[in-house]
């Protein structure tokens, strides 16, 4: 009976955590970072190019995995793409991340693993970033599965095939890297008595091959990445310049406390009660249980765990330019180290029980009504702390509202179109059924021949003034903050006016 229960809330765990993940998955409007992720994917579909890019965009694995699942659909290139195929990888990663905690079932229990899960199946940032085409999904699964091989005994290959994939998919990986050796190393001092000369000694002659080939099989695996398949060889050297070139973008420096604040500290936005104290809390008991006389199995993978939490938050607190997603592979940490707060609960006090119980419990309620919320209602608007500088709805019906225009207009008569200013992402998403796109960074005379010109704030002044006696200005929105306007020739307007009135 215990058996056949256990199986039940494991498959209510996964189902929630699916229909969270691929309910509604094309409603909310393309992401500025899913749109480039798309061009890039196009590009690579389309062979038109595909080599990868150290200042910008990261790795080449979500495009590599975006691609079947793309040509399954019958979609071969950038018109044809739509929002429903490329986040389905995406999806499906984050549905696969809650079997991650199974590999711990038998060092940890079955009410740990099954809580780690359920933990990471409500989670409203990691549901989030699953519904949405950028690289955290994949990396957070391949962290995961990581972090689970670090924690036994070594496989030869496996684990370094688990960092290879995890550096294929964003140069972030080397954080993570850092953050275990960190925690290793902390545990290591922890045990120092243990670890005595003749043990390092022995463990090294035990476990050197299985060392040595996940060394061989990460540097190989990385290598065909990134040279997508030895065809571009100077992706080897690119992924590792990355490291020396690569540019941010201004805007997105925080205080050192940001994450703990969006996480630990309960705030009010938009209506809506924000927090994941209930899992912090957990994750602290987790830890403290590890002092208690309750047995060594496990203990020492919970304090890796731990330790491991706290680096990775650590070290994403300490780098100015944060965005919430950079914060789903630590919270994935944290979500499994919250499940271990019922490791050996049967040995507690009933009093401790029923609190961590009800701990539990809150923490599985209040995630699911924001998560609810998170990809509603609030799926892309700014008042939802994990929906950073959303696109506008508005774009959604911008697209439309072209398509109508060309219907009625002819497409011969809308192009070519004009986008002056920077920073214009995503709307090439939305204008992908143009072939003719023109793009200035200041405005140009010749635009005033066009039946369409789009501007981003810091140059509509100048194109309202240059184009004020031949084109029709209507306000749009792209972004957050980012207004758009659409100026539609006189004689494009005056007829679309005019089959408007019929």
């Amino acid at each position: 009976m215990q058996r056949a229960i256990t199986i039940l809330c494991w498959l209510l765990v996964i189902a929630t955590g699916a229909f969270l993940r691929f309910d509604d998955l094309s409603s909310r409007p393309f992401h500025a970072d899913e749109a480039t992720g798309a061009r890039i994917t196009a590009k690579r579909m389309e062979k038109e190019g595909g080599t990868f890019d150290p200042k910008h965009y990261h790795g080449p694995l979500l495009a590599d995995l975006a691609m079947p699942i793309c040509r399954m659909q019958g979609e071969t290139g950038w018109r044809d793409m739509s929002k429903g195929s490329l986040r389905t990888g995406t999806a499906v990663a984050g549905c696969l991340l809650l079997l991650v905690p199974l590999f711990w079932r038998r060092r940890l229990g079955d009410a740990p693993v099954l809580l780690a899960a359920a933990l990471m199946a409500t989670s409203p940032l990691l549901i989030y970033y699953s519904r949405m085409f950028i690289h955290e999904m994949w990396l957070v699964l391949f962290g995961m599965m990581t972090l689970v091989l670090l924690t036994k005994r070594p496989v030869a290959g496996l684990t370094g095939l688990m960092m290879a994939l995890m550096f294929a998919t964003k140069e972030s990986f080397a954080i993570s890297i850092i953050a275990w050796a960190a925690a290793g190393a902390l545990l290591a001092l922890e045990n120092r008595k243990l670890l005595t000369r003749e043990n390092w000694i022995s463990g090294w002659q035990e476990h050197r091959k299985a060392i040595g080939i996940s060394f061989a099989v990460a540097a190989l695996v990385s290598l065909l990445f990134y040279t997508h398949g030895l065809r571009h060889p100077q992706g080897a050297v690119d992924a590792i310049r990355t490291y020396f070139v690569y540019e941010t973008v201004e805007g997105h420096d925080k205080p050192f406390w940001y994450y703990l604040h969006l996480f630990a500290v309960p705030f009010k936005s938009g209506g809506v009660w924000w927090f994941g104290t209930p899992v912090v809390m957990l994750a602290l008991a987790a830890y403290a249980f590890t002092f208690l006389p309750s047995g060594s199995q496990g203990k020492k993978t919970i304090r890796f765990i731990a330790y491991a939490s706290v680096f990775h938050v650590l070290i994403y607190s300490l780098i100015a330019y944060k965005t919430p997603w950079l914060a789903c592979l630590p919270w994935a940490h944290v979500c499994v180290l919250a499940g271990c707060a019922l490791w050996n609960v049967s040995k507690r006090p009933v009093v401790i029980r029923i609190l961590i119980s009800a701990i539990a419990l809150a923490a599985l309620f209040t995630q699911l009504q924001q998560s609810r919320r998170a990809i509603g209602r609030y799926a892309s608007d700014e008042r939802n702390p994990f929906a950073y500088v959303p696109t506008r709805r508005d774009a959604e019906a911008l697209e439309t509202w072209l398509g109508q225009l060309r219907a009625n207009a002819g497409s011969d008569k809308l192009e070519p179109i004009a986008v002056v200013g920077s920073d214009y992402w995503p709307l090439p998403w939305y204008l992908r059924q143009f072939d003719q796109i023109g793009y200035w960074q200041s405005p140009a005379p010749e635009i005033i021949k066009l039946p369409l010109v789009f501007t981003l704030p810091e140059t509509t002044a100048g194109v309202a003034e240059l184009l004020k006696d031949s084109h029709m200005p209507l306000p749009r929105g792209l972004r957050t903050g980012v207004p758009l306007h659409v100026f539609v020739r006189n004689d494009v307007w005056k007829q679309w006016m005019e089959a408007g009135a019929k």
